[in-house]
């Protein structure tokens, strides 16, 4: 049996803590074998998912640290009769991807604005890994929640996010037209900087 509780702080509005406890039964008892406690302002995520794709489900627990910070991802294994750490993950959005054996990971890590960079996560024997034909899946959700921002504002950090993911699923010509558009637009704001990230972007697509 698995479960989450909260320890509120004393003085708010200082962080409560978020645990979890693991409980087995012994002769007709309830025992506690493992427990973790994390310091955080909510309690985002908690859940099993085969991540290894070995047949046994992982259990993710995510607690949220702060609006700027996010949630960081803890991922244990059940091994030797209590849970281990394997994967911790520091996110902002996350989605869960079905596989056949194997679920992975999308993990949104929050850029400016309302903008984010989104990479695809899958296990690949020892740790969690970028996986390219994951992402190129996962794309047109992307994609499309970059086209809804960009029609009611055309901001260079949808065009920027945006072409990091065409970059990422191998969509060169569009990577190539995202750019041209975001960099236009922050030269027109006179942000150098920005300008230049674009110029770090463009050698990475020609580097891809």
């Amino acid at each position: 049996m698995i479960i989450t509780f909260e320890i509120k702080a004393k003085e708010q509005p200082a962080a409560s803590q978020y645990g979890v406890m693991v409980l087995t039964k012994v002769n007709n008892k309830w025992e506690k074998v493992w427990e973790t406690i994390k310091q955080g302002v909510e309690l985002d995520f908690s859940g099993l998912a085969d991540i290894t794709g070995e047949g046994i489900k992982e259990y993710l627990f995510g607690v949220s640290i702060g609006a700027a910070l996010g949630n960081e991802l803890e991922i244990f294994q059940w091994n030797d009769q209590t849970l281990q750490e394997i994967a911790n993950v520091p996110y902002h959005k996350l989605d869960l991807l079905m596989g056949n054996q194997q679920v992975g990971l999308a993990v949104w890590r929050w850029y400016i604005a309302d903008s984010y960079l989104v990479d695809v996560l899958k296990w690949d024997g020892k740790k969690l890994a970028y996986d390219k034909q994951l992402y190129s899946k996962y794309y047109p959700v992307i994609e499309k929640f970059y086209t809804d921002k960009i029609s009611k504002m055309n901001a260079w950090f949808y065009w920027f996010c945006l072409a990091d993911a065409q970059i990422k699923a191998n969509l060169f010509e569009e990577a190539s037209k995202s750019i041209e558009k975001g960099c236009l637009l922050a030269k027109k704001l006179s942000i150098p900087e920005v300008v230049q990230n674009f110029k770090k972007l463009s050698n990475r697509l020609e580097e891809a």
